[in-house]
């Protein structure tokens, strides 16, 4: 019979699955192992209704007291239907394990009662050779040229390979560092993408490096090295720097509005003919497919999520679509590093042909403080708005902004959505100022 989601939430706790991996799964074959705690990490998602993921992390003590963590994530589904579907698609995987839940290789186990799959990394079904990308001894044949590309001579001493960031079934990042001798690693990092879109974001990269802005340091991306369709392996250059902080007060975060600006105008200038047609129809029914789940969690922010995607459709419909051009897909502040001195871009797989305003509402949408200290953060954010469109125009005086406020209402209500979901501190509020937000761009004339 279906499991209900309280079931499954309350199964999902990062308690029930400490007391899951003791009790039923490692504890039954290796009773040495003591499972001291289990805590949540990002890569939570939920399908509504019918699958929900959750990624953690397992602080082990093998024997001896030595102390190991495991990275495990489990997908649950709603019904019998979808369980035994997906069982059926894994039936290979699930048939060839060893017993083994420490296996290096990864392992996988189900659980009937609560159509429940728990996956220890780096098993995935999605991307079989997940476990090879991550021997050094086995990519290093075939990293072998690319690191010569890199530092023609350099010899190799060893060879390390470091989980960066993962989604199951999604996408991974892997950080393959060499040591050549020098003060700091060579450094090659690899992306595993589903359905084959490591091969379009390499498409998108070559044509990105081959552009005059790229060439003249305007645009500042990693050199795409290699598609390696067999692994689902895209391998790129490193990009020095660090991440973007939020503080819309420092002269770092003003900086990047700037750089951001310019090369989002250089891209849409670009020609790049890469990347599937996406249009305002597409964003506001992923929307309103995902509103529902909210009705009776969230009545609130569901009734203002829907009034605003109802004024956002109108809106949509009034004004004529502006011609598509080569998009980022999803363009936001933390898409960038800051070495000290420029500002390189990445993450561009969701690159797709959009309105200019597609990219310029979202980043704008993400300028917006979620929980502002004072009215100052407000204001600076309006700041780093008004330099970042002023950027922009200086690379695209024609742009006119017909639909500006429409898909910055959208980036805001996704905001919100997103908020309702993952519920933090102060959600509601949140997610209603997002949302009234939303309601004042949507009516704000371009260039206000």
């Amino acid at each position: 019979m279906p499991v209900s989601y309280s079931t499954i939430k309350a199964a999902s706790e990062p308690e029930a699955i400490a007391d899951l991996l003791a009790t039923r799964v490692i504890g039954p074959v290796m009773p040495s192992v003591v499972v001291k705690r289990v805590r949540p990490k990002s890569g939570r998602r939920y399908e509504a209704p019918r699958v929900l993921w959750n990624v953690y992390e397992a602080e082990l003590e093998l024997s001896g007291g030595i102390p190991a963590t495991s990275l495990i994530w489990t997908k649950a589904f709603f019904t019998n239907e979808g369980s035994e579907e997906y069982q059926q698609r894994i039936r290979k995987l699930l048939a060839s394990q060893n017993g083994n839940p420490l296996d290096p290789h990864g392992y996988v186990q189900f659980f009937s009662d609560l159509n429940l799959f728990l996956f220890f990394f780096p098993t995935d079904p999605v991307f079989p050779k997940m476990a090879n990308v991550f021997d050094p001894r086995a990519m290093a044949p075939m990293l072998a040229r690319h690191f010569e590309d890199l530092r023609p001579g350099a010899q190799i001493g060893s060879l390390t390979a470091t989980r960066v960031k993962y989604l199951p079934e999604i996408a991974c990042i892997v950080r393959y560092d060499a040591d050549v001798g020098e003060e700091g690693p060579l450094t090659i990092y690899g992306k595993l993408q589903h359905s084959k879109r490591g091969e379009m974001t390499y498409e998108v990269m070559r044509a990105l490096w081959d552009l005059p802005a790229r060439q003249a340091g305007d645009l500042v991306v990693s050199q795409p090295l290699a598609y390696h369709a067999g692994h689902s392996l895209l391998l790129q250059s490193e990009i020095k720097g660090d991440e973007i902080k939020s503080d819309r007060h420092s002269e770092i975060f003003m900086a990047q509005c700037e750089a951001a600006g310019r090369a989002i105008g250089h891209i849409h200038n670009s020609g790049i003919n890469v990347g599937q047609p996406h249009t305002a129809e597409v964003e506001i029914e992923r929307l309103q497919s995902r509103l529902e789940q909210f009705k009776m969690s969230a009545p609130r922010t569901f009734f203002l999520l829907r009034d605003l995607l109802k004024h956002i459709a109108v809106k949509a419909e009034k004004v004529a679509p502006e011609a598509p051009v080569p998009s980022h897909g999803d363009y936001k502040y933390n898409q960038f590093l800051y070495d000290g001195e420029r500002f390189g871009m990445i993450d561009v797989e969701y690159f797709v042909q959009a309105e200019p305003s597609f990219d310029l509402g979202k980043y704008c949408g993400h300028l917006v403080p979620s929980n502002p200290k004072d009215w100052s953060d407000s204001a600076r954010a309006e700041e780093c708005r008004r330099a970042f469109l002023d950027a922009y125009l200086s690379v695209r005086p024609g742009y006119k902004g017909a639909r500006f406020s429409l898909y910055e209402a959208l980036s805001l209500a996704t905001r919100a959505l997103v908020v309702a979901w993952s519920q933090p501190r102060n959600w509601e509020h949140t997610a209603e100022t997002l949302v009234a937000m939303g309601f004042e761009r949507l009516k704000t004339r371009w260039g206000e």
